[in-house]
């Protein structure tokens, strides 16, 4: 039988004991139970400090299969799962970064690598993500963004039915499990680690476009997502890494026209925000959030204006390519006026 292209699948883990509890292992078990013949699980530790680590090391014990890697700072979604394939990717073909608060079923890897490998031109995939607390309702069937970055899960707190079966394309893969090809995430150096969490698989998705390749939704594929699992609700501190994310994101992937131009507009749309959240909602610290975020942003330009013109250069796709998956304005408040939303 010929072997299966090897896949290396990472999880993070960040004080995970202290918000999951025992159900931490749950999840745990059910992910190590996936089934395909050429995985290597790496659980990555980001410096936890509620004893989550020791019991994780204990679970472990005897699962070969299972690679643990302990951190001496917590570097968040983007640095920690950078440091996972830099430790056990050398040899991978496929790298796959999974959330720690879901259960998979057994062949949901399998599916996705099944479609990946018909068609090179895939870069990246996620299965159909469905909500752990009600399995009837979607968490995510894939990501997408409108001219200003706003993003937003398609399905979303939809029933699960009624939609397609076969693989299509969105424009990005959720972060919460997502297949790359390795050699792609080799070459573009991994998840930009400035994002921290928040926007850095939106950012890696769009840069795979810039070079051509498509990303998929694979709907036979399912897993169930508890979500929450390591960042809680919304609190200032998300709020501003979100804000500062979807800025820094069309700041570096647009074509300078287009990041000037939706840039400018979304940093209006801030503005207005700051405004009112002080004037009449009186809620000064969204406020402050959200500030901080725009002088991240101003301070760091020069750093982003690098980044941005090395991607440039080695684009393959004209923007109006990349466009087209894109939503304008409208056609994002129209498509999300009747649907659930959540903040992203």
């Amino acid at each position: 039988m010929r072997r299966s292209p090897k896949a290396i699948l990472i999880i993070l883990n960040h004080n995970s004991l202290a918000r999951l509890g025992q159900k931490m292992l749950e999840y745990f078990e059910s992910i190590a139970k996936t089934r395909y013949r050429n995985l290597e699980i790496v659980i990555v530790d980001n410096a936890s400090t509620d004893g989550s680590y020791a019991v994780i090391e204990n679970w472990a014990r005897h699962k070969p299969h299972v690679k643990l890697v302990r951190l001496e700072k917590n570097l968040g979604y983007a640095g920690g799962n950078n440091r996972g394939f830099e430790l056990y990717g050398k040899d991978a073909k496929y790298v796959v970064f999974l959330n720690n608060d879901v259960e998979v079923e057994e062949d949901w890897l399998e599916k996705i690598i099944e479609v990946m490998v018909s068609d090179e031109n895939i870069a990246a995939a996620q299965p159909k993500i469905l909500q752990l607390r009600n399995r009837e309702l979607i968490d995510s069937l894939g990501g997408l963004i409108d001219r200003l970055g706003r993003a937003y899960d398609l399905g979303h707190g939809m029933p699960d039915r009624g939609w397609p079966e076969r693989p299509f394309e969105v424009f990005y893969a959720r972060g919460a499990a997502i297949a790359i090809r390795a050699d792609l995430f080799r070459m573009l150096g991994g998840f930009d680690e400035d994002f921290f969490i928040y926007y850095e698989e939106t950012d890696l998705c769009w840069r795979l476009r810039l070079l051509g390749y498509k990303i998929a939704s694979v709907p036979t594929a399912r897993i169930y997502h508890l979500g929450g699992g390591t960042t809680g609700g919304a609190t200032p501190n998300t709020v501003y890494l979100r804000r500062r994310n979807q800025l820094y994101t069309i700041l570096k992937n647009y074509s300078l026209l287009n990041a000037i131009r939706y840039s400018a507009a979304l940093t209006l749309f801030y503005t207005a925000f700051i405004i009112t959240r002080l004037t009449i909602i009186r809620d000064p610290r969204m406020a402050v959030a959200v500030l901080k975020s725009l002088i991240w942003n101003i301070r760091n330009l020069d750093r982003i204006v690098l980044k941005r013109s090395m991607m440039q250069a080695i684009r393959r796709v004209p923007e109006d390519a990349i466009l087209k998956h894109i939503l304008t304005i409208q056609k994002y408040n129209s498509f999300t006026k009747y649907l659930k939303r959540r903040e992203y």
